[in-house]
This record gives structure tokens, C-alpha cells and sequence, in this order.
């Protein structure tokens, strides 16, 4: 059996983990069924991390079918419930968790189940605005509950485990901006 401990080591403004691993092939590794250690604990992080992220999704995804959305469609339609005001394709392209979705197309599909709507800006003709419909608003309302039971989940990490993750994360995506 893995045994798999993350402490912190300081409260100080950088956190750090230390992580004890009692055999040499860890969980991320068992779930690829991969016959091989990592080369490094970077690889394996990043591994870790990827599979983490799609075993999210998957998960995200099975508690949203019997609503007949996506994860995908979730996403857009809470981006227009947080927005004061209705929002082109491309602003909320800006604004989605997962940037390589087909906006346009996800959008489509909203309109088709009733969700969203288009209409064109009365002051530039050439842009088109999405806004929620109150069907729209109402399958949100229905969600809440699932969607805070599916947040639960992260209660297997203590309220300061939960804190270190995030800075961690947030800290590996900022990286990539200061890179770039």
C-alpha cells in the first residue's frame, strides 16, 4: 500500500512540502500502469498534476450528465451569471477555464437547449452578445447543490493543505507569465 504525506514545513510566506513515499512506484504511476519510475520528481509532478486535473474533469463531467451539460457549457454558463452585462465569444473565451474550447460552437449548443442567447449590440452591429436565459439561470439554481457536494470532495485536504496546493499551483502558472 502507498502511504503518501504532505507536511508543512513553515508558515513562513514560501511553503514547503515534504513528501514521503514508502515504495518506489507511486499512485500517479500505478493509475498509468506505467512499468517504470519517472525520470525526475519534476516529470513526475507535472504527470501528477495532468492526471489529477483529467481525473477532475472525468468526475466533473458524470456528475453533470444527467443535466445534459458539459463541463465546458457549465463553465460558460457561470461566466455569464458572474457578468454584469452580456458577453461576446471571445470575451468569454477570455474567461474559460479550458482556453482551447470552441466557444462558438459550446455557445451554439447552449442556444440550442434554451440556455443562452444571442443578440446583436445596438451600438456596434458587428458584435454579438451572449446573455443567460432564465431556463439558463434556473439549471444553475439547480446545480448549486451538486456543484458544492462536488467541492466537498477537497475536504480530503485540510483547510491549510488546501491553502499550500493553491499557492503552489498559482506560483507554476505564474511562471509561464513571467516567461512569456
Amino acid at each position: 500500500m502507498l502511504f503518501f504525506h504532505v507536511r508543512v514545513l513553515s508558515l513562513r510566506p514560501h511553503f514547503f512540502l515534504k513528501t514521503m513515499i514508502t515504495e518506489t512506484m507511486g499512485r500517479v504511476e500505478q493509475d498509468l500502469l506505467q512499468q517504470r519510475p519517472f525520470r525526475s520528481e519534476k516529470e513526475r509532478l507535472i504527470v501528477t498534476i495532468m492526471r489529477t486535473s483529467s481525473w477532475i474533469c472525468e468526475q466533473f463531467e458524470q456528475e453533470l450528465a444527467p443535466y445534459g451539460i458539459s463541463q465546458q457549457q457549465y463553465n460558460v454558463l457561470r461566466i455569464l451569471r458572474g457578468s454584469d452585462e452580456p458577453l461576446s465569444t471571445c470575451d468569454i473565451r477570455r474567461r474559460m477555464i479550458d482556453r482551447a474550447s470552441d466557444t462558438s460552437r459550446i455557445v451554439d449548443r447552449l442556444i440550442a437547449k434554451g440556455l443562452v442567447e444571442k443578440t446583436t449590440n445596438l451600438l456596434d452591429r458587428r458584435r454579438i452578445e451572449v446573455r443567460l436565459t432564465q431556463r439558463g439561470l434556473d439549471l444553475l439554481e439547480q446545480l448549486e447543490p451538486v456543484v458544492r457536494a462536488f467541492h466537498q470532495r477537497a475536504t480530503v485536504l485540510s483547510s491549510e493543505e488546501r491553502r499550500v496546493v493553491i499557492e503552489c499551483l498559482d506560483r507554476l502558472r505564474s511562471q509561464n507569465h513571467a516567461e512569456h
